[in-house]
């Protein structure tokens, strides 16, 4: 991904030359007659500092030069001032000699021997092994994993603490007690209409329509505000820990739209602690009233649960993220059959329909409604044959056992010593009047607390700088599939073949399989900093079409995306501009595209007027580089520069002033303008003119991306200020608007492809790169370039590169 030795200099049109002159210089005319042999303020001189920047001797308070320079302290007011491109010129040349040396020292580590799994592999691992579904996310459950620029899998950052140990043990015990209950649950089949879910069973209700000469039956009416609660824990007999599991659901719905309005969408989840929705499952709702459809999904419940149904619209969600329980019926006393028959409606409620029958709201209608759970696959299944040994079992054969599971869960040759501890738990158990599968669940129990298990090992006592066919197995299924090797890697790290051909026989197979769908969902997230996509969710009052739903629609937008350039073996600069991008009904009524006959995501076609395409303007960038009242071009400029060309920007002047509110009595200016006023002093000019332009070039898209030609100032005389995202390289080329801005990029796409390798490989290795990648990492370009930077093919080239396979 990013190097740590190289900085924004490729940007800033300055050069920066191996010798330290350009520095010494500055320092020379700035900084020494304060800081050298005739006058020593603070006790700093600078002149005796060391300039082995390897050794780090005197790292930090470079480093605090730098911050003193670039935010204006030094050389204080009443010295000579440097110039703009003097700033620029010193802060790049210190700044690159400090993470150069601090990438060197990176280097001379010995190689990291334990990466700890993520909370996603981690249940991704614990599925392949044992075919259990657990949630390591939810509340109580693993820790949340640290990040590093996006990235959760950097091994130097997962450390253990003793929290980690106590969660690790009971999320085994978790995982145990589904993979090997006391009773295995029973499935059921539970199918409700909506007199029975709304109404108690609807005999009685029936015959009250009978009276008025209504022959249609009962449908549940959901609408915002009001939750359906469908779900019920006595709707599958027995309830506990053992009924979690994977849930079919089957329903029959229709969606009524009021004109001008959005799209009923309905959302189906559990209520947390403060009382919201999150939202386990959630549909946009196309088909007409009289034109019902039947949608189908699956979903993992840990029960006793209940799920409410509720539909969703942004006036009432964007006031309160998730919050919209609002009794717009005053009453649950209502009976529906269809908007033509509205008589029965609660007549001391607000009007629902107009006096054409249209809907006032959204609405969703629930005509029935079949569960089918728990439910477990064949394949399921069979992951747990013979792991446990039979009641009348030697120690011998319980042995055997053990190393059999030990070498599955450890995902490598286990010697029996290794196991002695594990199986000595088991004699004590059974000494102290255990059962055999009582005794060997604690054994069993050991192996998955192990750091075996939990981390990814990596290295053994004597040095070395290749992984072993077993650690190289263990890499490849942790990148492609974020889980465990299956047993075809097993076998050709056994068999020695995880070379030549048949390591390319082993990659092709791993990308064909559909466990590849789980590195299309995470490595987009990471790379491109997903997790920041509503950190700051949007005023409400500023921002009324935005709602959870939408975000949610943003996220995986972007997924799709991946997921289609992937599939399609499409070159990367796909992800630069495109003139398709793959969208829902909510996306599409968000961009103003035509609405889809279909719910779900799907391919849309765009048009020069949609201003669409690429990644950069989905509105999930958009919005995770803004916060929740504004756009923010410097962080807009800092993300295009880390994601789009992996480099990270000297870091900003500590206590910048933030930029204040336009006052009410002076004329409206734009954010641009205030950043430009801002960037008048010189220090702040060095580095804002090469963060600036990347960022500037998305104004005309607001804080949660809507297209726009004028920028709203809340405060200010005069009209709202025309949006101009116009702007000049730092190597001279200019552009006028996002479209010409990614026309540039394009121009550049051999950096985009150079950082896109390293984004790959800093994902892969689970590690930062450093100055001894860089030889590798050009390798693997060269590569990708013969293949015409596609995809597909580039994710091949790092798996079969010497760089994948050493240490």
């Amino acid at each position: 991904m990013r190097f740590c030795f190289i900085l924004f200099a490729y940007l800033s049109g300055v050069a920066v030359v191996s010798a330290a002159e350009p520095f010494e210089a500055f320092l020379n005319s700035h900084c020494l007659r304060c800081h050298g042999p005739e006058k020593v303020e603070r006790d700093l001189r600078i002149d005796q500092l060391s300039r082995d920047f390897k050794s780090g001797e005197d790292a930090h308070l470079w480093g605090e030069i730098v911050e003193r320079i670039n935010s204006g302290e030094m050389p204080p007011e009443e010295e000579p001032q440097p110039t703009e491109n003097e700033i620029a010129a010193v802060i790049t040349q210190l700044d690159t000699q400090i993470r150069e040396g601090r990438a060197a020292r990176m280097a001379a580590r010995p190689p990291v021997a334990h990466y700890r799994l993520s909370r996603k592999e981690y249940q991704n691992t614990v599925y392949d092994l044992l075919g259990v579904r657990y949630d390591p996310a939810k509340p109580g459950e693993l820790n949340a994993d640290p990040l590093w620029h996006g990235f959760e899998r950097i091994g130097s950052f997962l450390s253990l603490s003793p929290s980690h140990v106590e969660r690790y043990y009971r999320a085994a015990e978790t995982v145990l007690n589904r993979a090997f209950p006391d009773k295995p649950p029973e499935t059921q089949t539970v199918r409700m209409t909506a007199a029975d879910i709304r109404y108690g069973g609807g005999k009685q209700q029936q015959e009250y329509l009978d009276r008025f000469g209504i022959k249609r039956p009962l449908r549940a009416l959901i609408f915002p505000g009001r939750d359906l609660q469908a779900l019920r824990p006595h709707w599958f007999g027995r309830t506990g820990s053992e009924q979690s599991g994977l849930y079919r659901a089957r329903m029959q719905v229709s969606g009524i739209r009021p004109q001008g309005g959005q799209t009923a969408h309905l959302r189906i989840g559990e209520r947390t602690g403060e009382g919201t929705n999150e939202g386990l499952v959630e549909f946009d709702i196309l088909a007409p009233e009289d034109e019902p459809e039947i949608i189908e999904f699956e979903v993992f419940l840990e029960m006793p649960t209940s799920l409410e149904f509720n539909v969703v619209v942004s006036d009432i969600i964007s006031r309160d993220k998730g919050g919209h329980h609002r009794n717009i019926l005053g009453g649950s006393n209502y009976i529906f059959t269809h908007t033509s028959e509205t008589r029965l409606l609660n007549p001391t409620g607000p009007k629902l329909f107009d006096e054409a029958g249209n809907g006032i709201f959204s609405f969703v209608l629930l005509d029935w409604i079949e569960w089918e759970g728990p439910i477990e696959s064949q394949t399921e299944r069979a992951t747990r044959a013979g792991i446990f040994p039979p009641d009348d079992a030697t120690p011998e054969v319980v042995a055997n056992h053990l190393q059999q599971f030990a070498e599955r869960a450890w995902r490598r040759p286990v010697a029996r010593e290794e196991l002695r501890f594990y199986l000595s738990s088991y004699e004590t158990e059974l000494a102290a009047g255990e059962s055999i599968n009582s005794a060997y669940r604690v054994a069993l129990l050991g192996v998955l607390t192990s750091r075996n298990f939990t981390y990814l090992v990596e290295g053994d006592i004597q040095p070395r700088q290749q992984l072993t066919d077993w650690e190289l197995a263990s890499r490849l299924s942790y990148f492609l599939w974020s889980s465990m090797p299956d047993q075809k890697l097993f076998d050709a790290a056994q068999n020695g073949t995880l070379t030549g051909d048949g390591l390319a026989s082993q990659i092709d197979r791993m990308l064909a399989d559909q466990k590849i769908n789980r590195f299309i969902d995470d490595f987009p997230r990471q790379w491109l900093q997903l997790h920041r996509l509503g950190m700051f969710p949007p005023d409400g009052k500023l921002y009324p079409d935005y709602d959870v739903w939408l975000e949610a629609s943003m996220h995986e937008e972007v997924i799709q995306v991946f997921r289609e350039v992937f599939a399609n073996n499409l070159p990367v600069n796909t992800f630069i501009a495109s003139d398709w991008t793959i969208a829902n009904p909510r996306l599409c009524e968000f961009y103003g595209l035509p609405e889809p006959k279909t719910s779900g995501f799907q391919r849309v076609t765009l048009r020069p007027e949609d201003h669409r395409g690429g990644l950069l303007t989905t509105g999930a960038i958009l919005g995770l580089t803004s916060d929740g009242t504004r756009h923010r071009p410097v962080h807009r400029g800092v993300w295009v520069s880390e994601a789009i060309f992996g480099k990270t920007p000297p870091p900003p002047p500590a206590n910048v002033d933030p930029i204040e509110p336009n006052p009410p009595e002076s004329p409206k200016a734009t954010i641009r303008q205030k950043i430009e006023a801002h960037a008048q002093n010189a220090n702040c000019a060095a580095c804002h003119r090469n963060i600036d332009p990347l960022g500037l070039a998305f104004d005309q898209f607001d804080a949660i991306g809507q297209w726009r030609t004028h920028e709203r100032v809340e405060k200010g005389t005069g009209a709202d200020p025309p949006v101009d995202s116009s702007g000049t390289m730092p190597d001279g080329r200019t552009f006028t608007d996002a479209e010409q801005f990614k026309q540039l990029l394009l121009e550049d796409r051999d950096q985009f492809l150079h950082a896109f390798v390293e984004h790959l490989c800093t994902y892969g290795l689970r590690r930062v790169l450093t100055v001894d990648d860089r030889e590798d990492i050009e390798e693997i370009v060269k590569e990708a370039k013969l293949k015409q930077y596609q995809l597909k093919d580039i994710v091949r080239v790092v798996t079969m590169s010497d760089l994948f396979q050493k240490r």
